[in-house]
């Protein structure tokens, strides 16, 4: 999922390292790059039996970014460990299906955390980020 925010003047780079920390209170190792114009954070779970890998990149300017929220292996309602689940229930495989549901739920549960958090990030780093030489240059 993505958001795009406009006219909040955001220091992109206070913005990733105050959302670090988010996936460290849900159990998530963390790697951030910045580069001009882009942050990218890497987390991956922590948590035994569940392989979740969020990628989280912050691109564009103060006054207008996007925050794009992904999660790797999410593609369909269907992966590939559900659909061999449900062929084989019938012979006692719904351990598939049941860890992959599960799965599912708790990145359901963590994107929506995750867009709460971030939203009071943003809102508290409105005109955070320093003048640009053209806004100084307009004062």
């Amino acid at each position: 999922m993505k958001n795009q925010w406009l006219e909040k003047n955001v220091d992109l780079g206070m913005l990733a390292e105050r959302i670090r920390p988010f996936f460290h209170e849900t159990d998530f190792e963390t790697r951030v790059e910045k580069m001009q114009g882009k942050c990218i954070i890497q987390a991956v779970s922590k948590i035994p039996n569940l392989m979740l890998r969020i990628n989280v990149k912050i691109l564009g300017h103060p006054n207008d970014f996007t925050v794009d929220f992904s999660a790797s292996g999410k593609g369909g309602y269907f992966s590939p460990s559900m659909i061999v689940g449900y062929l084989t229930a019938m012979f006692g495989g719904g351990y598939l299906v049941s860890r992959e549901a599960r799965k599912q739920e708790a990145l359901h549960v963590l994107e929506s955390d995750f867009w709460r958090h971030t939203q009071i990030q943003v809102a508290d780093l409105v005109d955070s980020a320093p003048p640009t030489k053209s806004q100084s240059k307009t004062s």
